[in-house]
Protein backbone atom coordinates (compact mmCIF):
# COMPACT_ATOMS: atom_id res chain seq x y z
CA UNK A 1 0.00 0.00 0.00
CA UNK A 2 2.55 2.55 0.96
CA UNK A 3 5.29 1.49 -1.96
CA UNK A 4 1.56 2.23 -4.34
CA UNK A 5 0.82 5.46 -2.67
CA UNK A 6 4.35 6.98 -3.27
CA UNK A 7 4.52 5.77 -6.93
CA UNK A 8 0.92 8.36 -7.31
CA UNK A 9 2.12 10.97 -4.69
CA UNK A 10 0.94 14.03 -6.03
CA UNK A 11 -1.56 11.97 -8.20
CA UNK A 12 -3.92 10.04 -6.31
CA UNK A 13 -3.63 7.86 -3.75
CA UNK A 14 -5.83 5.03 -2.01
CA UNK A 15 -6.67 4.45 1.84
CA UNK A 16 -8.00 2.99 4.25
CA UNK A 17 -11.16 4.41 6.23
CA UNK A 18 -12.31 1.64 8.27
CA UNK A 19 -12.83 -1.56 6.37
CA UNK A 20 -13.61 0.28 3.77
CA UNK A 21 -10.46 1.67 0.84
CA UNK A 22 -11.15 5.09 -0.48
CA UNK A 23 -9.35 6.81 -3.12
CA UNK A 24 -8.19 10.38 -3.01
CA UNK A 25 -7.09 12.67 -6.12
CA UNK A 26 -6.85 16.46 -7.18
CA UNK A 27 -8.81 18.07 -9.97
CA UNK A 28 -8.46 21.61 -10.88
CA UNK A 29 -6.14 21.81 -7.66
CA UNK A 30 -9.19 20.38 -5.64
CA UNK A 31 -8.71 17.14 -3.37
CA UNK A 32 -11.34 14.95 -4.09
CA UNK A 33 -12.17 11.97 -1.55
CA UNK A 34 -14.80 9.38 -2.54
CA UNK A 35 -15.26 5.81 -1.37
CA UNK A 36 -13.86 2.80 -3.84
CA UNK A 37 -16.56 0.64 -1.96
CA UNK A 38 -14.45 -1.91 -1.85
CA UNK A 39 -11.98 -3.76 0.67
CA UNK A 40 -9.73 -5.48 -2.60
CA UNK A 41 -6.63 -3.19 -2.81
CA UNK A 42 -6.11 -4.26 -6.66
CA UNK A 43 -9.66 -2.72 -7.09
CA UNK A 44 -9.28 -0.03 -5.17
CA UNK A 45 -5.94 1.17 -7.43
CA UNK A 46 -7.92 0.29 -10.83
CA UNK A 47 -10.82 2.35 -9.74
CA UNK A 48 -8.45 5.20 -8.94
CA UNK A 49 -6.55 5.07 -12.33
CA UNK A 50 -10.26 5.39 -14.05
CA UNK A 51 -11.06 8.69 -11.95
CA UNK A 52 -7.59 9.84 -12.94
CA UNK A 53 -8.64 9.21 -16.83
CA UNK A 54 -12.10 10.77 -16.08
CA UNK A 55 -11.47 13.86 -14.34
CA UNK A 56 -9.68 15.18 -18.12
CA UNK A 57 -13.05 14.65 -19.35
CA UNK A 58 -14.91 18.17 -19.37
CA UNK A 59 -18.08 16.96 -18.34
CA UNK A 60 -16.78 15.40 -15.03
CA UNK A 61 -18.98 16.17 -12.17
CA UNK A 62 -17.00 13.80 -9.34
CA UNK A 63 -18.74 11.73 -6.18
CA UNK A 64 -21.55 14.23 -5.96
CA UNK A 65 -23.14 12.58 -7.83
CA UNK A 66 -23.93 9.76 -6.58
CA UNK A 67 -26.32 11.55 -4.19
CA UNK A 68 -28.53 12.38 -6.32
CA UNK A 69 -31.66 11.44 -6.51
CA UNK A 70 -35.50 11.56 -7.97
CA UNK A 71 -36.47 14.83 -5.35
CA UNK A 72 -33.17 16.32 -6.35
CA UNK A 73 -34.71 16.02 -9.74
CA UNK A 74 -37.62 17.84 -9.06
CA UNK A 75 -36.17 20.31 -6.97
CA UNK A 76 -33.73 21.29 -10.06
CA UNK A 77 -36.84 21.24 -12.22
CA UNK A 78 -39.05 23.35 -9.69
CA UNK A 79 -36.41 26.09 -9.46
CA UNK A 80 -36.30 26.04 -13.52
CA UNK A 81 -40.17 26.57 -13.83
CA UNK A 82 -40.45 28.98 -11.03
CA UNK A 83 -37.26 30.91 -12.80
CA UNK A 84 -38.82 31.03 -15.89
CA UNK A 85 -42.18 32.16 -14.20
CA UNK A 86 -43.78 28.82 -16.08
CA UNK A 87 -47.31 28.25 -14.75
CA UNK A 88 -47.36 24.49 -15.20
CA UNK A 89 -45.33 23.45 -12.55
CA UNK A 90 -48.78 21.76 -10.73
CA UNK A 91 -48.62 19.28 -13.92
CA UNK A 92 -45.22 18.42 -13.64
CA UNK A 93 -45.45 17.71 -10.22
CA UNK A 94 -48.29 15.25 -10.74
CA UNK A 95 -46.61 13.72 -13.57
CA UNK A 96 -43.24 13.35 -11.06
CA UNK A 97 -45.54 11.44 -8.46
CA UNK A 98 -45.37 7.56 -9.83
CA UNK A 99 -42.29 8.26 -11.04
CA UNK A 100 -40.81 9.31 -7.33
CA UNK A 101 -43.21 5.72 -6.38
CA UNK A 102 -41.75 4.00 -8.82
CA UNK A 103 -38.02 5.00 -8.17
CA UNK A 104 -37.79 6.13 -4.00
CA UNK A 105 -34.64 5.67 -3.37
CA UNK A 106 -32.92 5.33 -5.80
CA UNK A 107 -29.48 7.19 -7.08
CA UNK A 108 -30.17 8.80 -10.44
CA UNK A 109 -27.21 7.21 -11.82
CA UNK A 110 -28.76 3.83 -11.39
CA UNK A 111 -31.77 4.50 -12.72
CA UNK A 112 -30.98 3.13 -16.36
CA UNK A 113 -32.48 2.99 -20.08
CA UNK A 114 -33.21 -0.29 -18.84
CA UNK A 115 -35.38 0.43 -15.59
CA UNK A 116 -37.16 2.84 -17.70
CA UNK A 117 -38.26 0.68 -20.10
CA UNK A 118 -39.36 -1.43 -17.50
CA UNK A 119 -41.05 1.65 -15.62
CA UNK A 120 -43.11 2.45 -19.57
CA UNK A 121 -44.32 -1.08 -19.23
CA UNK A 122 -45.38 -1.32 -15.92
CA UNK A 123 -47.37 1.88 -16.35
CA UNK A 124 -48.95 0.34 -19.79
CA UNK A 125 -49.86 -2.45 -17.50
CA UNK A 126 -51.49 -0.70 -15.24
CA UNK A 127 -53.90 0.65 -18.18
CA UNK A 128 -52.41 4.07 -18.62
CA UNK A 129 -52.27 6.23 -21.85
CA UNK A 130 -49.09 6.53 -23.79
CA UNK A 131 -49.61 9.65 -23.97
CA UNK A 132 -49.65 9.92 -20.22
CA UNK A 133 -46.58 7.46 -19.84
CA UNK A 134 -44.33 9.87 -22.57
CA UNK A 135 -45.57 13.23 -20.25
CA UNK A 136 -43.78 11.58 -17.28
CA UNK A 137 -40.88 10.02 -18.94
CA UNK A 138 -40.20 13.64 -20.73
CA UNK A 139 -40.47 15.38 -17.07
CA UNK A 140 -37.62 12.86 -15.89
CA UNK A 141 -35.55 13.64 -19.24
CA UNK A 142 -36.02 17.30 -18.77
CA UNK A 143 -34.69 16.96 -14.93
CA UNK A 144 -31.66 15.03 -16.21
CA UNK A 145 -31.23 17.51 -18.53
CA UNK A 146 -30.91 20.11 -16.33
CA UNK A 147 -28.75 18.66 -14.02
CA UNK A 148 -25.95 17.51 -16.80
CA UNK A 149 -26.00 21.16 -18.15
CA UNK A 150 -25.68 22.64 -14.65
CA UNK A 151 -22.40 20.40 -14.04
CA UNK A 152 -24.20 18.52 -11.47
CA UNK A 153 -24.58 14.91 -13.12
CA UNK A 154 -22.28 13.22 -15.58
CA UNK A 155 -25.42 11.22 -16.95
CA UNK A 156 -28.44 11.25 -18.84
CA UNK A 157 -30.21 8.40 -19.99
CA UNK A 158 -30.88 7.31 -23.57
CA UNK A 159 -34.80 6.23 -24.06
CA UNK A 160 -37.28 6.31 -26.81
CA UNK A 161 -40.22 7.63 -26.27
CA UNK A 162 -44.05 5.21 -27.02
CA UNK A 163 -44.95 5.30 -30.07
CA UNK A 164 -48.54 5.75 -31.09
CA UNK A 165 -49.98 7.66 -29.22
CA UNK A 166 -54.06 9.18 -29.61
CA UNK A 167 -54.33 11.86 -30.42
CA UNK A 168 -57.18 13.58 -29.68
CA UNK A 169 -59.64 14.48 -32.77
CA UNK A 170 -63.03 15.04 -30.81
CA UNK A 171 -65.07 18.17 -31.52
CA UNK A 172 -68.88 18.92 -31.02
CA UNK A 173 -71.19 20.58 -33.60
CA UNK A 174 -73.61 23.98 -32.35
CA UNK A 175 -76.50 21.54 -31.87
CA UNK A 176 -74.95 18.80 -29.77
CA UNK A 177 -73.24 21.39 -28.09
CA UNK A 178 -76.72 22.76 -27.06
CA UNK A 179 -77.96 19.58 -26.13
CA UNK A 180 -75.00 19.00 -23.78
CA UNK A 181 -75.10 21.96 -21.96
CA UNK A 182 -79.22 21.34 -20.98
CA UNK A 183 -77.25 18.37 -18.81
CA UNK A 184 -75.60 21.31 -16.81
CA UNK A 185 -76.33 22.98 -14.08
CA UNK A 186 -76.24 26.90 -14.33
CA UNK A 187 -71.83 27.44 -12.85
CA UNK A 188 -70.86 24.28 -15.04
CA UNK A 189 -72.74 25.77 -17.93
CA UNK A 190 -71.39 28.93 -17.93
CA UNK A 191 -67.64 27.97 -17.76
CA UNK A 192 -68.05 25.15 -20.79
CA UNK A 193 -70.46 27.66 -22.98
CA UNK A 194 -67.24 30.26 -22.45
CA UNK A 195 -64.68 27.53 -23.40
CA UNK A 196 -66.58 26.60 -27.05
CA UNK A 197 -66.96 30.39 -27.63
CA UNK A 198 -63.62 31.44 -26.79
CA UNK A 199 -60.82 29.03 -27.22
CA UNK A 200 -59.98 29.44 -24.30
CA UNK A 201 -57.61 26.38 -21.89
CA UNK A 202 -60.10 25.68 -19.42
CA UNK A 203 -57.10 26.39 -16.71
CA UNK A 204 -57.82 29.99 -17.95
CA UNK A 205 -60.80 30.10 -17.71
CA UNK A 206 -60.99 28.68 -13.90
CA UNK A 207 -58.44 30.92 -12.94
CA UNK A 208 -59.92 34.24 -14.40
CA UNK A 209 -60.41 36.83 -11.79
CA UNK A 210 -62.86 39.81 -11.89
CA UNK A 211 -59.72 42.39 -12.07
CA UNK A 212 -59.00 41.01 -15.34
CA UNK A 213 -62.62 42.14 -16.54
CA UNK A 214 -62.76 45.30 -18.32
CA UNK A 215 -66.82 45.61 -17.45
CA UNK A 216 -66.20 49.55 -18.73
CA UNK A 217 -64.86 48.42 -22.46
CA UNK A 218 -66.11 45.00 -22.36
CA UNK A 219 -62.82 42.96 -22.71
CA UNK A 220 -60.78 40.69 -20.95
CA UNK A 221 -57.16 41.65 -20.32
CA UNK A 222 -54.12 38.85 -19.27
CA UNK A 223 -51.25 39.93 -18.35
CA UNK A 224 -48.38 38.72 -19.57
CA UNK A 225 -47.58 36.36 -16.00
CA UNK A 226 -51.29 35.29 -16.88
CA UNK A 227 -50.98 33.75 -19.82
CA UNK A 228 -49.25 30.47 -20.97
CA UNK A 229 -47.39 31.88 -23.83
CA UNK A 230 -46.23 34.83 -21.51
CA UNK A 231 -47.89 37.27 -23.87
CA UNK A 232 -50.43 40.16 -23.21
CA UNK A 233 -53.17 38.81 -24.28
CA UNK A 234 -57.88 40.27 -24.98
CA UNK A 235 -60.81 38.59 -25.54
CA UNK A 236 -63.72 40.85 -26.87
CA UNK A 237 -66.72 40.49 -24.67
CA UNK A 238 -69.26 40.15 -27.64
CA UNK A 239 -72.45 38.57 -27.98
CA UNK A 240 -73.14 35.14 -26.12
CA UNK A 241 -69.30 35.87 -24.41
CA UNK A 242 -71.03 38.81 -22.76
CA UNK A 243 -74.18 36.83 -21.79
CA UNK A 244 -72.03 34.71 -19.57
CA UNK A 245 -70.09 37.81 -17.80
CA UNK A 246 -73.20 39.27 -17.46
CA UNK A 247 -74.57 36.48 -16.05
CA UNK A 248 -71.42 36.07 -13.48
CA UNK A 249 -71.74 39.58 -12.27
CA UNK A 250 -74.86 38.46 -11.22
CA UNK A 251 -73.46 35.80 -9.01
CA UNK A 252 -70.57 37.90 -7.94
CA UNK A 253 -69.63 37.81 -4.30
CA UNK A 254 -67.56 40.28 -2.44
CA UNK A 255 -65.08 37.68 -1.21
CA UNK A 256 -64.71 35.56 -4.51
CA UNK A 257 -62.03 36.81 -6.87
CA UNK A 258 -63.46 33.98 -9.01
CA UNK A 259 -65.84 34.71 -12.33
CA UNK A 260 -66.28 31.19 -12.32
CA UNK A 261 -67.19 30.09 -8.97
CA UNK A 262 -69.81 27.84 -6.65
CA UNK A 263 -71.19 29.79 -3.82
CA UNK A 264 -68.17 31.19 -3.57
CA UNK A 265 -65.65 28.44 -4.11
CA UNK A 266 -63.24 28.44 -7.35
CA UNK A 267 -64.24 26.05 -9.79
CA UNK A 268 -61.69 23.67 -10.08
CA UNK A 269 -62.93 20.92 -12.09
CA UNK A 270 -66.16 20.01 -14.08
CA UNK A 271 -64.91 17.20 -15.64
CA UNK A 272 -67.58 14.41 -14.02
CA UNK A 273 -70.49 16.46 -14.28
CA UNK A 274 -69.22 17.25 -18.19
CA UNK A 275 -68.54 13.29 -18.51
CA UNK A 276 -71.95 12.56 -17.82
CA UNK A 277 -73.43 15.31 -19.73
CA UNK A 278 -71.77 14.23 -22.57
CA UNK A 279 -72.41 10.43 -22.14
CA UNK A 280 -76.75 11.86 -21.86
CA UNK A 281 -76.37 13.23 -25.34
CA UNK A 282 -74.52 9.94 -26.66
CA UNK A 283 -70.42 11.87 -26.70
CA UNK A 284 -69.64 9.25 -24.41
CA UNK A 285 -65.51 9.92 -24.80
CA UNK A 286 -65.59 13.70 -25.46
CA UNK A 287 -63.49 15.81 -22.45
CA UNK A 288 -63.77 19.78 -21.81
CA UNK A 289 -60.37 20.05 -23.90
CA UNK A 290 -62.47 18.82 -26.92
CA UNK A 291 -64.33 22.66 -26.54
CA UNK A 292 -61.13 24.36 -27.45
CA UNK A 293 -60.57 22.25 -29.99
CA UNK A 294 -64.61 22.94 -31.56
CA UNK A 295 -63.77 26.69 -30.90
CA UNK A 296 -60.90 26.43 -33.25
CA UNK A 297 -62.33 24.68 -35.82
CA UNK A 298 -65.79 27.20 -35.85
CA UNK A 299 -62.83 29.97 -36.02
CA UNK A 300 -61.48 28.45 -39.20
CA UNK A 301 -65.27 27.57 -40.71
CA UNK A 302 -66.08 31.21 -40.43
CA UNK A 303 -63.14 32.40 -41.95
CA UNK A 304 -61.90 34.35 -39.55
CA UNK A 305 -57.62 35.40 -39.92
CA UNK A 306 -54.99 33.10 -38.68
CA UNK A 307 -53.51 35.69 -36.64
CA UNK A 308 -56.94 37.05 -35.30
CA UNK A 309 -58.35 33.44 -34.32
CA UNK A 310 -54.62 32.81 -32.12
CA UNK A 311 -55.03 36.49 -30.69
CA UNK A 312 -58.34 34.87 -29.16
CA UNK A 313 -56.95 31.22 -28.18
CA UNK A 314 -53.54 32.31 -27.15
CA UNK A 315 -51.81 30.18 -29.68
CA UNK A 316 -48.26 31.26 -30.01
CA UNK A 317 -47.08 29.11 -32.99
CA UNK A 318 -49.59 28.74 -36.41
CA UNK A 319 -48.86 25.28 -36.11
CA UNK A 320 -50.43 24.04 -33.34
CA UNK A 321 -53.26 26.52 -34.26
CA UNK A 322 -53.41 24.87 -37.22
CA UNK A 323 -53.81 21.21 -35.77
CA UNK A 324 -56.23 22.32 -33.48
CA UNK A 325 -58.61 23.25 -36.27
CA UNK A 326 -60.16 20.12 -37.56
CA UNK A 327 -62.24 20.57 -40.73
CA UNK A 328 -65.23 18.50 -41.19
CA UNK A 329 -67.06 16.95 -43.79
CA UNK A 330 -69.00 19.94 -44.99
CA UNK A 331 -66.12 21.87 -45.47
CA UNK A 332 -64.43 19.11 -47.24
CA UNK A 333 -67.91 18.81 -49.14
CA UNK A 334 -67.94 22.41 -50.16
CA UNK A 335 -64.47 22.31 -51.45
CA UNK A 336 -64.68 19.24 -53.63
CA UNK A 337 -67.56 21.04 -55.32
CA UNK A 338 -65.67 24.41 -55.70
CA UNK A 339 -62.45 22.31 -57.44
CA UNK A 340 -65.19 20.22 -59.60
CA UNK A 341 -66.69 23.09 -60.76
CA UNK A 342 -63.65 25.04 -61.52
CA UNK A 343 -62.44 21.69 -63.70
CA UNK A 344 -65.93 21.58 -65.37
CA UNK A 345 -65.30 25.74 -66.23
CA UNK A 346 -61.66 24.75 -67.42
CA UNK A 347 -63.72 21.95 -69.95
CA UNK A 348 -66.38 24.33 -71.16
CA UNK A 349 -63.68 27.00 -72.25
CA UNK A 350 -61.88 24.53 -74.04
CA UNK A 351 -64.03 23.68 -76.62
CA UNK A 352 -63.61 24.45 -79.88
CA UNK A 353 -65.84 24.53 -82.69
CA UNK A 354 -64.19 23.09 -86.09
CA UNK A 355 -64.39 25.59 -88.94
CA UNK A 356 -66.28 24.25 -91.94
CA UNK A 357 -64.08 24.13 -95.21
CA UNK A 358 -64.86 26.33 -97.91
CA UNK A 359 -65.28 24.95 -101.41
Amino acid sequence: MAKDRKKLRGEGGVYPRGAVLWIRYCRNGKVIRESAETTDETKAWKFLRRRMEEIKRPEFVGPAEKKLTVDDLEKKLEADYLRHERRSWATVKHCLAPIKRAFPYDQLLHITPQRIERYQQDRLNQDMARATVNREVRYLLHGFKLLFNAGEISYVPRIKLLEGENVREGFINRPEFDALCAHLDDDNRDIVKFLYLSAWRSGEAKSLTWDKVDLTDWVIRLSRKNDKTKRPRTLALVGELADIINRRQAKRLSFCPYVFHRNGEQVKSFRGAFKAAAEAVGLAGLVPHDMRRSAIRNLIKAGVDESVGMSISGHRTNSTYKRYGIIDEDVQRKALENAQQHQQQEIEARKVVPIKRVG
